[in-house]
């Protein structure tokens, strides 16, 4: 077994939905393929073909796995399909640019999956990651899987950017609670704050606090929409409306923005 796990681990990050079989055929399968090994399932609820909040999910939710496992990840899948090694991990995936916006110089290898003429892979996941994944956990290479490509989509993920004395900042992902995960951690938000005072700008809202804690009593956000700007477990600045969901009521979006000003 090529990893260093006595218990080979397997991850789904997946737009199939929970209303498919989709997850049962490739468990199923893997089960069959590698003795002992344990499936976690990431998400299976991901927009349909968002690679955007596909990157945002992998980047903080699948990189604190032990050295050695295997990550299929299936949203917005079509040719080509790599096996990405970065972090001593190993990343099943197209080639749709989710690898370079989560790893960028990071990645240490990169295979090419090679199809087979006359064979259907309208089911990659099944047809060639679980195939893959088990050969991996058997002590396969990386050359094994196949050769590298001569080059992977570059894309960038769009974080945020000075506009004069202001920053626009993009939303990175709406969780299932309707709050908003902003592109800019809290420790670059307090060393570009330094000691001034702030507005958030969002639709027709401002935010002038940053809340610490969800359950703070006070806040001098807009009395309309009583709208928190806080830190979320990621590290990232996040928007959150208490005991309601801040996407539904003003319909913010993965890849909106908001105002940040200084004064």
């Amino acid at each position: 077994m090529h990893s260093d796990m006595n218990t080979p681990i397997v991850t789904l990050t997946t737009d199939w939905g929970d209303g498919s079989f989709f997850a049962g055929m490739v468990k199923g399968l893997l089960y069959n393929l590698v003795d002992n090994v344990q499936v976690v399932d990431i998400c299976h609820k991901l927009e349909a073909y968002n690679v955007m909040t596909a990157t945002f999910v992998v980047r903080h939710a699948c990189l604190g796995f032990p050295p050695g496992t295997v990550h299929i990840i299936d949203v917005a899948s079509q040719q080509p399909y790599l096996c990405v090694k970065a972090r001593n991990q190993y990343y099943l995936c197209s080639d749709n640019g989710l690898p370079h916006m989560v790893f960028g110089d990071e990645i240490e290898d990169v295979s090419l999956l090679p199809t087979e003429e006359g064979v259907i892979y309208n089911f990659a996941a099944y047809n060639l990651f679980v195939p893959a994944a088990a050969k991996l956990l058997r002590g396969a290479t990386m050359r094994d899987l196949g050769e590298p490509p001569a080059q992977i989509k570059q894309r960038t993920l769009p974080r945020y950017i000075k506009q004069g004395d202001n920053y626009r900042i993009y939303v990175h992902h709406i969780d299932s609670y309707g709050n908003a995960y902003l592109g800019m951690t809290y420790r670059e938000f307090a060393e570009l704050r330094g000691s001034r005072n702030f507005v958030l700008t969002v639709r027709d809202a401002e935010v002038t606090e940053l809340m610490l804690d969800y359950h703070q009593q006070r806040s001098n956000s807009d009395p309309n929409h009583k709208m928190r700007l806080t830190v979320s477990a990621t590290g990232l600045l996040e928007l959150a409306l208490k005991e309601s969901s801040l996407a539904r009521l003003i319909g913010l979006r993965v890849n909106d923005s908001v105002l940040l000003r200084f004064k």
